[in-house]
């Protein structure tokens, strides 16, 4: 999906792609067209619009660029934003200030939970506190020393370990 045609599909693809490129669950990529054709499917009610992945295709891409009405409310209700998102620049800009602040403060709070697993061992606590006043060069050796000792215990460098999953134990 991404910014494949980006200066030739319009604002409504633009606004398409950037609902889809950020509005998916952390830790996979972008909904792909059937997945969202499928769950606006499963979430439509009685009477309710439908849209198939050809026009959610057709739209991302700008091939089509003036949909119904039904179709901008199904797309809307599957990303959690009104159908005058995709046809009003202020409207627009409001909601994607607030998906971002949404964002921003879930990140926020995912860090805080990590740090509080992580100070949850007592030796790590430990560790932590008496870092605290050491110049950002001895900080930055004492960071060396300890992605060593990980490294020799064979353990995963810290970049490249996922998440922990709420009420998980803590990271090695």
């Amino acid at each position: 999906m991404g910014d494949h045609g980006a200066d030739t599909r319009g604002p409504l693809g633009d606004r398409l792609d950037h609902l889809i490129n950020t509005l998916h669950p952390k830790g996979r990529g972008p909904y792909t067209y059937q997945e969202i054709a499928d769950a606006i499917r499963r979430q439509a009610k009685d009477g309710e619009p439908t849209v198939s992945h050809g026009t959610i295709h057709s739209l991302h891409t700008g091939k089509v660029r003036n949909p119904s009405v039904d179709t901008l409310r199904a797309l809307g209700r599957f990303f959690g934003v009104g159908p005058t998102y995709f046809l009003d620049d202020e409207v627009a800009a409001r909601t994607d200030a607030r998906i971002r602040e949404l964002r921003e403060g879930a990140d926020r709070a995912e860090a805080g939970r990590e740090l509080a697993d992580v100070l949850q061992d007592n030796h790590v606590r430990a560790v932590a506190f008496r870092l605290s006043g050491l110049s950002a060069t001895a900080l930055r050796g004492i960071k060396t020393i300890v992605e060593g000792a990980r490294q020799a215990e064979g353990l995963p460098r810290l970049d490249q370990v996922p998440p922990a999953e709420p009420g998980a134990s803590p990271r090695p």
